[in-house]
């Protein structure tokens, strides 16, 4: 053989493989998440912090957050982490006048089933601590939800926007 038939070989070899892999049969799709298991699984989860907050449990209340999450309170007070978020939410309870009125909303899960949103109103009363009087604040919760490496949901960011209504 000369040089220009191996070299006509060799794009013969060369296009005879990319046409074998083009007819490859492609991967099956992965099977779509259960929408329903997994919107309970994440209302599951932040029933516990609701059980938490009302019984001033602050391991419970803030258990459902992830590592690196981020939460932002009604003042747009942002703490960044667990330890962080945990010490945010010891305040919190700590109040004795605090109570919670939330009403959670629409969970939405991603098509690849490993993160959600959901979205809430609440209302809470609190005793403000530079002028001691009680107050009352409504507003909106909106929540970014992670799917984890062993399945369960965890919370990366809680953001809680809110107005003083009297």
């Amino acid at each position: 053989m000369n040089g220009g038939q191996n070299m006509r070989t060799i794009l013969t070899c060369a296009a005879i493989l990319a046409c074998a892999a083009c007819t490859q049969p492609s991967p099956a799709p992965s099977a779509k998440p259960d929408a329903a298991a997994e919107t309970a699984a994440i209302e599951k989860v932040e029933q516990a912090q609701l059980a938490g907050i009302t019984e001033r449990d602050q391991a419970a209340s803030t258990a459902l957050y992830a590592a690196d999450a981020v939460f932002i309170d009604d003042h747009g007070n942002a703490s960044r982490g667990t330890e962080a978020i945990g010490t945010a939410f010891k305040g919190f309870l700590a109040d004795p006048t605090m109570k919670l009125d939330y009403k959670p909303g629409a969970k939405v899960l991603s098509d690849g089933g490993d993160m959600a949103y959901s979205t809430a109103e609440y209302t809470q009363t609190y005793t403000d601590p530079a002028t001691k009087k009680l107050v009352t604040v409504k507003g909106t919760n909106l929540s970014v939800w992670k799917k984890q490496a062993d399945g369960s949901w965890k919370l990366v960011a809680d953001s809680n926007p809110a107005g003083p209504t009297g």
